[in-house]
């Protein structure tokens, strides 16, 4: 059965937007300042959505979410003023306070807005400072693909 959890916590910098978790199981245990969930995991706030098969989300002292934690065939979509993109990776964190995304693992971002596509292992989309980084910790390049206009 399909467990069904309404979080108040913020995932992304939506202000008085909810952030809704559906997920197959849902694990707390108190004292250990994490939400666990797991299978069919489906995590949206306003325009922007994480899919995996499981999420954690870690709580501070303040009971408000610190950090979350998409593991596993991660697909994401961000939208904000600047943004539209998504993508898939193996695990995917998040930083609220910060508003940083580090994706890691087969990363394949997808720009709509731009019409471009990166490739790496490892990716840091950091929202407040208007910056990315993309490294290889494979053989394998970054790769970064834009569309350029014809010289006629």
């Amino acid at each position: 059965m399909k467990f069904v959890s309404i979080l108040t916590i913020a995932i992304l910098p939506i202000l008085a937007s909810n952030l809704e978790i559906t997920s197959d199981d849902f694990l707390y245990k108190d004292g250990e300042n994490k939400a666990n969930f797991i299978g069919h995991v489906v995590a949206h706030k306003g325009q922007n959505l994480i899919n995996s098969d499981k999420l954690i989300v870690f709580l501070d002292n303040d009971n408000e979410a610190d950090k979350y934690k998409a593991i596993k065939n991660v697909y994401f979509e961000i939208k904000n003023e600047k943004k539209d993109i998504n993508g898939s990776c193996d695990t995917l964190s998040y930083f609220p306070k910060q508003d940083k995304y580090i994706l890691i693992g087969n990363v394949v971002i997808n720009d709509r807005k731009n019409s471009r596509k990166v490739y790496g292992d490892e990716i840091i989309l950091d929202n407040k400072k208007g910056t990315s980084y993309a490294n290889s910790k494979s053989k394998k390049p970054v790769k970064f693909v834009f569309k350029v206009k014809s010289s006629k």
